[in-house]
């Protein structure tokens, strides 16, 4: 595996984890792909902010944002300051007092940390499972093609099988031959194939939900409104972030991008994140927004892009959530002095203006315009790549399954080729 797919896969590997008891015994033979993993996002997450003083606001930042354990924040850093990604400057007792950031475009971020996933010498087991989720990422496989198709030990295919599928990074069919495996992030980096398969094996049923998610980006799905958009997201198999309502419940919003670029959706996936997370936040304001609802989901980005901020309002700070966690907006203060509502007040990077823009196209277009530029996709990067969207959707939503097995057996046959649908 080149070092840039063992370093993206890494990333993938850990952002799976992330739900696991960081003490989990389950975890301990992947130690070091998690290392390497978290030493990702955290550099994606500093890679637009040259110096940092306040060390200490950093690693709860990286514990509560990014799931790095405080007692892993230092051997985090030590990867990153190996890897010549950071410059650390300590105290005289030898702390850690300040960062300077050297990280540069996701390519060479990744193709970097994958030098020293490397060099670190991961176990049998962790070559594999990154190998697998590499592979799965492409389009799902027949269970019984895991030896063949990437070199898994028929021996370690059961404790993969077992670790893959509780970290939901690998989900199974039964399909007519035996069981077929696909990976969340299939829908993510090839959300063309869903599109394809609504067109040319779709019921009637099929048709009709994925004609109204292309009429509406950041569609609200639940399981009373589109059963079956809700299922797809239940199984990883539908993008759909997810929103905090005024009732304390959480909504996913799902979205189709099927005409972004192939180097965004795989390689930049945090900037697409962003996006999404855009979009399912101003759809939130639009249809549940508290007192009084969004005007209008365009005019709201417009506005940002724009002016940098939007106005206050009762339920600023539990729906733009989401886009805070992101890196995209602030949380400014209220501009009366007896007021206690936030003002979400743009971060203005060029990642950020550019993941507004692919909001903006897939909310007016269905299609993101901005995301098609592979020549200038580097330059749109994400300063956080917290980009959990596929694992975090299926496991915090936790939908009622309404659709039958058999039915999503035929669905992944006819995404991945094989059999009929």
């Amino acid at each position: 595996m080149e070092p840039y797919d063992a370093g993206l896969r890494c990333q993938d590997v850990n952002s799976g984890l992330r739900t696991f008891d960081a003490s989990s015994p389950s975890l301990t033979p992947l130690k070091k792909t998690r290392l390497v993993g978290m030493a990702a996002d955290l550099a994606a997450l500093i890679r637009d902010t040259p110096l940092i003083s306040d060390m200490s606001a950093l690693e709860s930042v990286a514990a509560g944002e990014l799931d790095i354990p405080s007692t892993s924040f230092d051997t985090v850093l030590a990867v990153l300051e190996t890897a010549e990604l950071v410059e650390l400057t300590r105290d005289p007792a030898g702390e850690v007092a300040g960062l300077t950031s050297e990280v540069p475009f996701y390519r060479d971020l990744y193709s970097t940390l994958g030098e020293s996933w490397r060099e670190r010498g991961p176990s049998q087991l962790e070559e594999e499972l990154v190998a697998v989720v590499d592979r799965l990422a492409a389009g799902p496989i027949p269970a019984e093609a895991l030896t063949e198709s990437v070199g898994v030990e028929q021996s370690d295919v059961a404790r993969i099988l077992e670790l893959g599928q509780e970290a939901q990074l690998i989900k199974a069919v039964s399909g007519v031959d035996g069981a077929i495996l696909y990976s969340p992030f299939t829908a993510f980096e090839n959300p063309a194939l869903l599109n394809e398969l609504a067109e040319a094996h779709g019921s009637d049923r099929m048709l009709a939900d994925f004609d109204a998610l292309r009429q509406r980006q950041g569609l609200a799905v639940t399981p009373e409104s589109f059963p079956l958009l809700y299922d797809a997201v239940a199984r990883g198999l539908l993008l759909a972030p997810s929103v905090e309502l005024p009732n304390g419940g959480r909504q996913p919003f799902a979205v189709l991008p099927y005409t972004l670029d192939r180097q965004l959706l795989i390689g930049e996936k945090p900037v697409l994140d962003k996006a999404l997370a855009v979009v399912a936040c101003v759809r939130c304001g639009e249809e549940f927004g508290g007192y009084s609802d969004l005007p209008s989901a365009t005019a709201a980005i417009n506005k940002l892009l724009r002016e940098g901020e939007l106005a206050p309002h009762s339920s600023s700070r539990r729906q733009y959530r989401l886009m805070r966690n992101k890196g995209i907006v602030a949380y400014g203060p209220d501009p009366m002095p007896w007021g206690s509502w936030i003002v979400p007040t743009l971060i203005d990077t060029k990642d950020n203006r550019k993941a507004l823009e692919i909001a903006r196209d897939l909310i007016t277009l269905g299609e993101s315009m901005a995301g098609r530029d592979s020549s200038r996709a580097r330059e749109y990067l994400a300063a956080d790549a917290r980009y959990l969207n596929p694992m975090k959707t299926v496991a915090v939503s936790r939908p009622r399954l309404l659709q039958s097995e058999p039915e999503y057996s035929k669905i992944i046959a006819a995404v991945m080729g094989y059999g009929s649908a």
